[in-house]
């Protein structure tokens, strides 16, 4: 066995006395897949659907400080692979690809339809990244703790070839028998530095944590120098995603999510806000859309009813739909600009400056527009009193440029009066 396979598979032992100590009598509750059958929780509810991948022969057991937390807010699904802990052994040992299709199955028979968070630990890392890579249209995010990197062991080799094979030597003397044939499979995607599906990854919101704890009588893969090369590749892995963060701990070794499990916890929920936030972002870009259309469908009526010289109807038919519309002042005075400016309707314009003045009429800025409107309009003395108005209200609180902006704009209205007052 190569060196790379002990961080992955350090799990084996650790848990290996929860495997041996099952009963064979005890009945668990199991769910079926199109393969056999799994051992696997459901609870909680929510937004979203956080399912946890363990380790290499881990069983689900190994989330139990995570996971309770997570389903105060989310639906879960925690579960233990075929051949591990109360999941029955199928005939064969399952690889990669048939680990995915599993969870495919499973995700299935519990009729999980909310968007899925991924968190996948050590070898479930692979997994979930295989599934996402199958399926990108149902992963929403991906929480990976300490994950299974397949370029390691390259990387490790040109450190030193002779660390190499001794810890090669160490992890095959405590190696358990049974796991022998998965350590195969495994070794395989380790040899060829890649894994079976090669297809991209949705560019969803994703935590990356690393562990960099050096323990006693370390493995060659645990001195500093491995551990710094499995950061650097855990940090390049993330460079696909353009929403990514990148935890790492000295305080736990391989598995966080027992030693610290508040940053696995504290992971998942980082993924879950960001994801609520923008959800809730293009829910506002949807409602303002929506709104915009309506107020586009307001303005067309009140064209018309200025065409039939009904002045008063037009007046509250825009009125009403700028109100309904909850656009800020500064939003509907851009509506109001682009009337004046680019669809050249000065009289429309001006009606939408004017709500902005009745709606805000401590606010110099909406004086100054409707002036500007009223001055298109050669509506002179009332621009004259608008903008009078703007610079009144703008003293001591404009900066220079914005008062001389307002003076230059009064300039403009006298100087349009002069020829009135000269015929």
């Amino acid at each position: 066995m190569k060196t790379s396979i002990l961080k992955l598979f350090s799990v084996v032992l650790v848990f290996c006395s929860i495997i041996m100590s099952t009963s064979a009598q005890e009945v668990e509750p199991l769910t079926a897949v199109a393969g056999g059958k799994l051992h696997s929780v459901k609870s909680g509810d929510g937004p979203y659907a956080v399912i946890f991948e363990a380790g290499f022969v881990s069983d689900l057991s190994v989330w139990q400080r995570v996971a309770p937390s997570i389903a105060k807010n989310a639906q879960i699904l925690i579960y233990s692979r075929a051949g591990v802990g109360k999941s029955p052994a199928r005939d064969h040992v399952l690889n990669l690809t048939e680990h995915v299709e599993d969870l495919k199955q499973l995700i299935a028979s519990h009729q999980i339809t909310k968007p899925l968070i991924l968190v996948g630990h050590s070898y479930g890392g692979w997994v979930v990244r295989q599934f996402a890579a199958a399926h990108p249209k149902l992963v929403a995010g991906l929480v990976l703790v300490d994950p299974a990197i397949e370029t390691l062991e390259v990387e490790l080799n040109k450190i030193d070839a002779k660390q190499v094979q001794q810890d090669q030597q160490r992890l095959s003397q405590m190696a358990p028998p049974s796991a022998k044939a998965d350590l195969a499979l495994v070794q395989a995607i380790f040899t060829a530095a890649k894994l079976p599906n090669q297809s991209a990854l949705p560019d969803v919101p994703t935590v990356l944590l690393t562990s960099v704890m050096v323990p006693r009588n370390p493995f060659f893969q645990e001195t500093a120098p491995a551990l710094r090369v499995k950061r650097d590749l855990h940090q390049q892995f993330l460079q696909q995603f353009s929403n990514s963060s990148h935890v790492v701990t000295s305080r736990s070794g391989h598995h966080i999510q027992m030693e610290e499990p508040h940053l696995v916890v504290a992971a998942i929920e980082q993924v879950i806000t960001g994801l609520q936030k923008e959800s809730e972002k293009v829910a506002r870009q949807l409602a303002k859309q929506q709104a915009r259309l309506a107020l586009n469908q307001a303005i067309e009526k009140t064209a018309s009813q200025l065409q039939a010289k009904q002045e008063q109807a037009a007046e509250s038919t825009l009125f009403s739909a700028l109100k309904t519309s909850q656009f800020a002042e500064s939003e509907i005075n851009q509506l109001a600009y682009d009337l004046l400016n680019k669809a050249k309707q000065a009289v429309l314009a001006e009606m939408v400056f004017r709500y902005n003045v009745k709606n805000s009429p401590q606010s110099d800025n909406a004086h100054d527009s409707h002036g500007e409107s009223l001055l298109a309009l050669n509506r002179v003395e009332e621009a004259k009193a608008a903008f009078n108005q703007a610079i009144a209200l703008g003293t001591n609180k404009r900066s220079p440029e914005v008062m001389r902006g307002y003076q230059e704009n009064l300039q403009k209205a006298e100087k349009a009066a002069k020829p009135a007052q000269t015929k």
